[in-house]
């Protein structure tokens, strides 16, 4: 049993989010596979579940993830090195991902929830660039927290279906092939 787990924040006001990519991938992987969501307090997350994986989103706000993680991890004794974390990333440009194995967090409180809750790096990640702020508007400073609760631009939401599937398509490649195959095809 794998834990697949789409980063993000709850709410109206975080839904287009460059922030909630993750839980944008996450709906869709959802959407496809024919699952519904199901919402469980105790567990702190809405999940979904097939006889695969387990597809979580969590409730609680991006820099407590690790807290619904380490709960659902717990309930179906799902190892670290089984879980997949999905999340923005503002260190690759617009569109690109990356999969990584017992990476840091580099700065992404989320992330770094995760690794303090399960009391390490060891799992998998899907990483989906959204670029850097220094990157998208020549010239002006922004603060890098500021800009991923921006929601994305017009330009970048055409390209989103199109991420959103690569997205699913790694993922899909993870659960088949494993961590190793997806890195050496994805990246």
């Amino acid at each position: 049993m794998k834990l697949i787990v789409g980063l993000g924040n709850s709410g109206t006001k975080y839904e287009k989010t460059r922030h909630n990519v993750g839980f944008m991938v996450a709906d869709s992987l959802a959407k496809s596979e024919g699952l519904l969501w199901r919402v469980n307090r105790d567990l702190l997350c809405f999940f979904a579940k097939t006889d695969e994986f387990v597809l979580i989103k969590p409730t609680t706000f991006m820099n407590k993830s690790g807290e619904a993680v380490r709960s659902v991890s717990a309930f179906y004794k799902i190892d670290p090195d089984d879980i997949l974390v999905i999340h923005d990333d503002i260190d690759l440009p617009f569109s690109k991902i990356r999969i990584s194995f017992d990476s840091m967090s580099a700065g992404h409180n989320g992330v770094q929830s995760v690794i303090e809750s399960l009391a390490g790096p060891d799992f998998a990640r899907l990483r989906i660039g959204v670029s850097h702020p220094r990157d998208s508007e020549k010239g002006k400073k922004k603060n890098p927290a500021d800009y991923v609760l921006e929601k994305f631009t017009r330009s970048e939401e055409k390209k989103l279906k199109e991420i959103i599937s690569l997205a699913q398509e790694a993922i899909r490649s993870y659960l088949s092939d494993g961590i190793q195959a997806t890195m050496n095809r994805f990246n």
